[in-house]
């Protein structure tokens, strides 16, 4: 099948011929739309035209031929080099897919919406609520700020509903108590001793982390590890350690520990239009990747239509079935180019990024969609089109935009993370562009400040406050 190139137009002075421009209009419409999309493009161009067929058969994109499964093992075979097995097939293959993903991948799923907080807090208390209190935990719900925290004293409430504020306040405490813990507390305080609480009562506990929390919230908030030994008569390392036990296992913001497990867990449901996985036949393999396509089949002209219509005598008919034959033959020209377009972009990205693929955010090589328009002799405007509002999964199960190989600020943001995690003192926006230089990256304190706010970080002066990051 020609390259895209081929067919779409000149590219920096390329001596190329020039694709129809319904050709290439039809071509770059279903370039820019992502699988779902496509589907039910497809489905809405099968309906309109009865010359347009999906047969049930798994055919090779590449090859043509008839295969018992995908990737075509005639066509793998015919690979050189080490770079990623990439191939075109329909979301339903299951050849190279891990059993954990059939569910994931299954046509009969569909993307759902995250279940929100008010709604997964109301499932687990409604069995321990009478109706009257279930309406009370609805505005409890509707009365939480962004963090989780109740906005309202409860004596406001019962005043409002008209209800007794021991019922009310008995309401609260059952939400405080269910998943995520600390949910309606006035304050970080709060929220903390309640979750310090529940672990308590599951055996998991640090002596020392009660008495930091009430007594020492100051000096733990400004680090001052040496003043809380001295007073509570225990070495540094200790009160580092309880330091690190409240890190780790309590979160003074309840909403943003739902909303974090929340994005976790629709991932399952949502449909990449790429899927990237180790190699399970051999283990430092290459790397296996799927371009989902539309098409549950091979998608054709219908024969059978063509036949007919070269026995039909009247002229007006036949104008009529030979434009379904046209309009058929365009579209399956113009699906197998999108598709042969996604696959080489995508195998070039994949070929240049294995150790972000494989690694962390830090591992991204700065990359250019200009640098791809060059290599696989595109318009950059193609590969524009081809990453827009497309996502791709990862071996580790993370679904990201396929548009984020070409962010630049991902590895300094991820620098800028681990500035601050592994910060002694909380250190202002100038201070973190200063030690950025020692990572490789020289950036202004505006841009520090921007990635910072794009991390969900707060600045110095609040993170002070904040319960501190353990060393």
């Amino acid at each position: 099948m020609p390259t895209i190139i081929t067919k779409i137009g000149q590219y920096q002075g390329a001596s190329t011929k020039q694709m129809p421009a319904a050709h290439l209009t039809r071509t770059m419409q279903l370039l820019e739309k992502t699988c779902n999309e496509l589907d039910t493009e497809l489905a809405n161009e099968i309906s309109e035209n009865p010359a347009l067929e999906m047969a049930e058969e798994c055919r090779c994109p590449d090859c043509k031929q008839i295969i018992p499964s995908y990737p075509c093992q005639v066509c793998l075979n015919r690979l050189n080099g080490s770079g990623p097995i990439v191939y075109v097939a329909p979301r339903s293959t299951k050849t190279y897919s891990n059993e954990e993903y059939d569910e994931y991948y299954s046509t009969d799923n569909k993307l759902k919406d995250p279940e929100t907080l008010s709604e997964h807090i109301l499932k687990q208390v409604a069995p321990s609520v009478s109706s009257n209190e279930r309406k009370i935990a609805e505005h409890v719900l509707a009365r939480l700020n962004e963090h989780g925290f109740l906005i309202d004293h409860p004596a406001e409430i019962a005043s409002y509903l008209r209800v007794s504020l021991d019922k009310t306040k008995n309401v609260i405490e059952i939400i405080k108590r269910v998943d995520p813990i600390g949910v309606a507390s006035q304050d970080v305080m709060e929220c903390l001793l309640i979750q310090l609480d529940m672990l308590e009562q599951d055996g998991k506990t640090h002596p020392l982390a009660h008495n930091l929390l009430t007594k020492y919230w100051e000096q733990l908030g400004k680090r001052d590890f040496k003043t809380i030994a001295r007073k509570c008569n225990v070495s540094v390392q200790t009160v580092r350690s309880a330091a690190q036990f409240i890190k780790r296992n309590l979160s003074p913001y309840p909403a943003q520990s739902h909303w974090n497990n929340a994005a976790n867990a629709t991932g399952r449901y949502f449909r990449p239009d790429v899927e990237v996985m180790k190699n399970p036949h051999k283990q430092d393999g290459p790397l296996v990747v799927q371009v989902f396509s539309a098409a549950q089949g091979w998608l054709r002209v219908s024969s059978s239509v063509r036949t007919m219509v070269n026995k039909i005598e009247d002229p007006e008919k036949k104008d009529e079935w030979s434009a379904y034959l046209e309009r058929a033959a365009l579209f399956v020209k113009c699906m197998r180019q999108r598709d042969n377009a996604m696959k080489r972009i995508v195998k070039l990205i994949v070929k240049r990024q294995p150790q972000f693929i494989l690694g962390t955010d830090k591992d991204l090589i700065p990359m250019t969609r200009a640098e791809l328009a060059i290599e696989l002799e595109l318009h950059e405007s193609t590969i524009s089109r081809a990453v827009a509002n497309k996502t791709i999964a990862l071996p580790n199960g993370r679904i990201i935009p396929l548009s984020t190989f070409f962010d630049r600020s991902l590895a300094i943001r991820a620098a800028v993370q681990t500035i601050i995690d592994d910060e002694t003192t909380a250190m202002t926006d100038e201070q973190v562009a200063h030690r950025l230089v020692d990572h490789g990256y020289k950036v202004a304190r505006r841009t520090v400040a921007k990635y910072r706010s794009m991390l969900g970080i707060l600045p110095a002066n609040l993170r002070a406050r904040q319960i501190p990051r353990a060393v």
